[in-house]
Order: structure tokens, then sequence, then C-alpha cells
């Protein structure tokens, strides 16, 4: 990939947004772009997984295997969002296993050239050092703001991610409804009636796993 488009990976990452543009410069110098089919296992819980992960389009499924042997939806990463922080500064292997729900194109930063990076650049160093500290600071604010959001706006956002991630209208949703409801915290139940709640309104047009956006703008409004 190029180096203007390596660049506008970088900048989806609040991590590197921040950095002067010289050290972004040299941090995209560093990402590969991987292209994953649909249902492609990208890694397995158990791997050792030695690169940074950014969402470049499409959308992926990070879950795990439950003590009862099903698999539990831990979230679903749209475009913009990132996985893999901690593989950046060490090897750990990983207890998650990480899928692709649609065609997805996805920029990877290797933990070895990386650290490599930074011990040639120790102002780099510094300035991730701040950036992180401020996100820590974010964290507890951002999980007000989602504790607070209702159910319709939150199911709202996701299919609006979701018909951009598939570029589809109509389209079908990738997860089952009982997944939504795991990924967006509540129940299947709840998610039922927050379907049929946007389908009386007249935003949408939902029949099983097929969903049509009617009034995107009036969605919008929800989130």
């Amino acid at each position: 990939m190029d180096l203007q488009q390596a660049l506008e990976c970088v900048n989806l990452v609040p991590m590197f947004k921040s950095l002067p543009e010289d050290q972004k410069t040299e941090v995209a110098k560093l990402v590969v772009q991987h292209k994953y089919p649909k249902d492609t296992i990208i890694y397995l819980a158990g791997d050792t997984v030695g690169h940074f992960m950014i969402v470049e389009a499409g959308q992926v499924k990070i879950s795990q295997v439950a003590a009862n042997g099903k698999e539990q939806l831990l979230k679903v990463l749209q475009p913009g969002d990132f996985d893999g922080e901690s593989a950046l500064f060490n090897g750990n292997q990983r207890n998650v296993t990480a899928t692709a729900l649609v065609d997805s194109n996805v920029c990877q930063i290797d933990q070895g050239a990386f650290q490599k990076l930074l011990q040639r650049s120790p102002q780099l160093s510094v300035s991730l050092l701040a950036t992180m500290s401020q996100q820590i600071n974010n964290l507890q604010e951002e999980k007000t703001l989602s504790t607070t959001s209702d159910m319709a706006g939150k199911l709202a956002r996701y299919l609006l991610e979701t018909g951009a991630a598939l570029d589809q209208n109509p389209f079908k949703l990738p997860l089952k409804k009982k997944d939504i409801a795991t990924y967006l915290g509540t129940t299947p139940e709840t998610i039922s009636r927050t379907f049929k709640q946007l389908s009386k309104q007249g935003f949408i047009e939902a029949s099983g796993s097929k969903v049509k956006i009617i009034d995107e703008d009036g969605l919008g409004m929800l989130v």
C-alpha cells in the first residue's frame, strides 16, 4: 500500500493521531495491508500475535469460547477500530479469536519492526506515553457515555455501521440477533423489541436477518 493510504490508517488510531507528522510518517512506513474474505480467521485464541491491527474496511468479530463450549461474542471492530495494542510491546498469546464478519481490509504493524522504531526514536516513545496516558484519562468518560445511550441509539449505530461496512442496502445481518444483543450489552428480547420499534417508526424495514434502512438521516439522529 502507498504511504498516503498507510497514513490514513495510522490517523484512525488515537494513540498515533496526535503524534507529530514526521513521527506518524515513520509509523506509517511499517504498515502492511491484508485483505480477509468473509469468515476468514485472522488469528485464533492461543496464537502468539505479534502485530497491531487496524480495520480499514469491513467488520471483524472478536470472540472467545465460554466454559460451556459455546462461542461468546466480545466485540465487533468497525472501520477505524483497532486491536492488539499490547502486541506492539509484548508477544503474549491472545485468549480471543478474530474473524472477518464480512470482506475486510486490515492494516497491520509488526511488533518487531515497531520496537526497532522506538529504539531509534526516543521522542516517539515519549510522545506515545503521553497520548496513551490521555487515553486512559478518557476511558471513564467514554464508559459513562456508553452506559447512558439508549438501546435504540446503540442499535441505530450498529445498523448504520454495518450497512456502510457491507456497502449494501438492504443487507443481511452478519450477526445473529442474540449476538447483536451480546455486542450491545442487552438481551435478545430487548433487541427484538427495538427492531420492531425502529420499524414502526419508519426508520428501517426488517424481516428475519434482512434489514433495509429507509430513513438514514432519521436513524443517524438517534445515535
